[in-house]
């Protein structure tokens, strides 16, 4: 089994737009038209079983949109998380909903959200989060998309995780995108997850190998970041590692079956 961490995906009439910004920055590319059906033919046609989905608020005003989008559309090939915003009001009950509807993780963005991991606001989501057994999945470190200095880094990760250990925490883009020493240094051997998308071409195979040993090979998750990265070369990357036969499988699926309890 496959199983592709960290996907995105638009409503139908809502997808040109959303393309249309996220190729804004010179140097980004879309690989889909942002459409779920454009997602599930690129995971046909490299044989990735499951995708799990990551909306996002840009507003607390589209939270209850965006989560009605996403428990819609919570089916196989699919498994979706949900979202909120710093500022949405009640947070508990925002996650008790989620979490009734079969949802079983949260995507956060600090740059699009502009929030720090240690915002005063997100407390009662990371404890409403350990009530209700729901992860949480944010992204980390630089994004091409915004200017230094960036809302979060590992050491802001790190400690995260030391002030709320019981919550499930996944950090995307490899613990903090372009950030490796600080990864070392800060994250590598915690107990919290790593997916690795948007990966290839900014780390060498032979760095990630060696920080994936070091940090477990059971707390890695394959990810591509579709559109916005190709799902093929993605898979390639990771197949390529200089890794074991069972530990690449791990990544690209058996960790994450585990975790998601499928």
């Amino acid at each position: 089994m496959i199983i592709d961490f960290h996907t995105h995906f638009y409503p139908d009439k809502l997808a040109p737009r959303a393309i249309e910004i996220g190729t804004s920055p010179p140097e980004a590319n879309a690989f889909t038209d942002g459409t779920r059906q454009a997602l599930e033919d690129s995971m046909r046609r490299n044989g990735i079983d499951l995708s799990v989905g990551l909306p996002l608020a840009n507003s607390p005003e589209n939270v209850a949109g965006i989560n009605r989008f996403a428990i819609a559309n919570n089916y196989s090939p699919f498994i979706m998380l949900g979202t909120i915003h710093p500022d949405s009001g009640n947070k508990t009950q925002i996650v008790a909903e989620l979490s009734q509807a079969g949802i079983k993780g949260i995507k956060l963005h600090p740059e699009f959200q502009r929030f720090k991991l240690d915002d005063s606001r997100m407390n009662e989501l990371w404890n409403a989060c350990i009530e209700y057994d729901i992860f949480i999945l944010t992204h980390a470190g630089a994004d091409i998309a915004f200017e230094p200095p960036f809302q979060t880094n590992p050491k802001q990760a790190a400690k995260l995780h030391q002030a709320y250990p019981e919550m499930k925490l996944v950090i995307a883009h490899f613990g903090s995108w372009g950030m490796w020493d600080e990864v070392e240094e800060y994250l590598i051997g915690l107990p919290v997850w790593l997916d690795l998308s948007y990966t290839p071409g900014f780390i060498t195979p032979e760095r990630m190998a060696t920080m994936i040993h070091n940090h477990g090979v059971d707390k890695v998750f394959f990810g591509s970041d579709s559109p916005w990265r190709d799902q093929a070369t993605e898979l390639d990357f990771v197949r390529a590692l200089p890794l074991t036969d069972k530990e690449r499988a791990m990544i690209l699926g058996t960790n994450a079956a585990a975790f998601l309890n499928i």
